[in-house]
């Protein structure tokens, strides 16, 4: 399952999503190889979802062991580029790359920033510490800062490895606890609530204007394109307490984009 194509005659590269309902009826009705995806220019077929997402997936027999992804994935790589869209960035999904010696790599999310380009990972399947590390890594020597939405019910255990990665680096456990990965910002991704519409992004406001903020993800991705989100200090409210973290600066949310008043 993918978002974009190619097609084979002539190289041109298609978003499913950004192509209309009727556009998409007629080209379902095209010979088999008229559209290809992946590195391997491997057939599609057009599909769409029962929620009504449009989407390329392999011709059968042709798919590979690579398992799926869900459609909240797929759904959410969206959002997060519509909302940089909007704010002015260009943003793709599913974009591949590789390091200088030769390390490949696909961006969920890569979108063109003033600071250089950046990718946004959508990580809802539950994933080992070292291949955070590794993947940022490959990310860092390809000049691509990178950002992990990580699903709230892994969240913990991300946690735990980070505090004994910095352990191991020789912090105190009190250190440990309360101290973020500067190069590898890891930002919950929650469920909504009340009448919340999809997923919500949990972030700490810069002002402490509150303890944080639940952003739909087309916000949060005009924001973190735009540089809302900076490592700074966050503190306790009484300010007894101040640790390095990542904290969001709404000023760099276009006003437009700002979610109304409701579900925080």
């Amino acid at each position: 399952m993918t978002l974009i194509a190619t097609i084979a005659a002539t190289g041109q590269e298609i978003e499913s999503f950004t192509t209309s309902p009727d556009v998409w009826a007629q080209w379902r009705k095209l010979p088999m190889g008229t559209f290809v995806i992946g590195s391997h220019r491997t057939p599609a077929v057009l599909k769409r979802s029962g929620r009504g997402l449009q989407f390329f997936a392999a011709a059968p027999g042709l798919g590979g062991a690579t398992a799926p992804e869900s459609i909240e994935h797929q759904v959410a790589k969206i959002k997060l580029v519509q909302g940089m869209r909007a704010a002015g960035h260009e943003a793709r999904v599913e974009q591949p790359g590789a390091t200088p010696s030769g390390e490949q790599w696909q961006a969920d999310v890569l979108v063109q920033t003033a600071r250089g380009p950046m990718a946004v990972e959508v990580q809802l399947a539950q994933q080992h510490w070292d291949e955070y590390r590794a993947r940022t890594a490959r990310y860092s020597a390809s000049g691509v800062s990178v950002v992990w939405l990580v699903r709230e019910s892994h969240f913990q255990a991300l946690g735990n490895s980070r505090i004994r990665h910095h352990m191991d680096k020789g912090w105190s456990v009190d250190e440990a606890m309360n101290r973020a990965m500067d190069d590898m910002p890891c930002i919950p991704l929650d469920g909504p609530v009340c009448d919340e519409d999809g997923p919500r992004v949990i972030v700490h406001p810069a002002d402490r204007s509150r303890p944080f903020l639940r952003l739909p993800l087309e916000v949060f991705g005009a924001g973190v394109a735009g540089g809302a989100l900076q490592f700074g200090e966050r503190r306790y409210l009484d300010g007894s307490r101040v640790w390095p973290d990542w904290m969001w600066d709404s000023t760099k949310v276009p006003e437009a984009l700002l979610p109304p008043g409701g579900c925080r």
